[in-house]
């Protein structure tokens, strides 16, 4: 989820902001709110982590490290907390720096953060735009708590929250198509692709394909035969490096020589934030044709199906 904390504060496109905005922003008295964060610069690197947890965990918002000192004025009968004046600059080394160090002490670390820089002879001036996370809760590895953004301020959560966040959690679907096509008469090429159908990466993904019911596998990928309880099978186990996102398909290709008979292709798959799934699909070449097609939770039983291979086999 991009935010654009920063164009609606400053008026402006996050490129086209500069050190005199900030300065002529900070002319007049400025307040703290639900999405704004100041922080003059000398603050301390461990103490932006919980400010960036907190709009992590909540809706977002634009920390200024750099910002005047706060001070304290009467509102009526309210006292509120203040920024106005001169600028105080950071030593923190650039933006990149930033990043790092953000992204080892919070975790899961954060992504689509945006860092604008102002580097100066007197310090730097830093501006994060910080969007709602899509992979909440984020804790701080520092002290092990984790934050949300309550009254204009960062405060520990309570343990209800925190446990409504992880069921919030959004994560990656992954999903498994097949195309069959007839090379010659008993042969057919198989491509089997696991795809990832939510906006949610996927990283570490890991698979098998067992192929039940054919006489051999002609392929790059190492494909063994032997039995288990299930029966005899050519199995291979995989997994990438690489990331599926929506636009990115893993393709896993071979060719199968087959009696004639019907045979079933199961295919499990699974990666750093998903369980373990599967989908199988039973192929008939005399139809040729998809006859039969399950998932974990919906449809046949893979043990009911492959009784029903074995049976068909036997002339049950």
């Amino acid at each position: 989820m991009n935010s654009n904390y920063i164009e609606k504060i400053f008026g402006k496109k996050r490129d086209e902001l500069t050190l005199i905005d900030l300065k002529n922003y900070f002319s007049s008295p400025q307040e703290e709110s639900s999405v704004v964060e100041f922080k003059s610069g000398e603050v301390e690197i461990n103490d932006i982590f919980k400010e960036i947890a907190a709009f992590l965990n909540t809706e977002g918002g634009l920390l200024i490290i750099g910002s005047p000192r706060e001070t304290k004025q009467n509102v009526g009968k309210n006292i509120i907390k203040i920024c106005e004046g001169e600028l105080t600059f950071s030593n923190f080394k650039n933006k990149d720096w930033l990043y790092q160090k953000i992204a080892s002490n919070i975790v899961p670390a954060p992504t689509d953060l945006k860092i604008e820089e102002f580097l100066t002879e007197n310090g730097n001036v830093f501006l994060i735009d910080i969007p709602q996370s899509l992979n909440p809760p984020h804790q701080c590895s520092s002290d092990g708590k984790y934050y949300l953004r309550l009254e204009r301020d960062a405060k520990p959560a309570p343990h209800g929250i925190i446990q409504a966040l992880f069921n919030k959690r959004r994560v990656p679907s992954l999903s498994a198509e097949i195309v069959i096509k007839t090379v010659k008469s008993h042969q057919d090429n198989i491509i089997v692709s696991i795809k990832n159908e939510s906006s949610i990466p996927a990283e570490k993904v890991s698979y098998i394909i067992d192929v039940y019911n054919v006489e051999q596998i002609k392929s790059n990928y190492s494909f063994k035969f032997f039995e288990d309880s299930l029966g005899e099978k050519f199995c291979f186990t995989g997994h990438t490096e690489q990331v599926l996102v929506q636009v990115i398909n893993l393709p896993i290709k071979f060719d199968l020589q087959h009696s004639g008979k019907d045979y079933l292709i199961f295919v499990a798959f699974w990666c750093r934030d998903l369980d373990f799934d599967f989908k199988f699909f039973t192929y008939s070449p005399s139809q040729k044709k998809i006859v039969k097609e399950a998932t974990f939770k919906q449809g046949e039983r893979l043990i009911d199906e492959l009784n029903r291979l074995r049976n068909l086999e036997v002339g049950l």
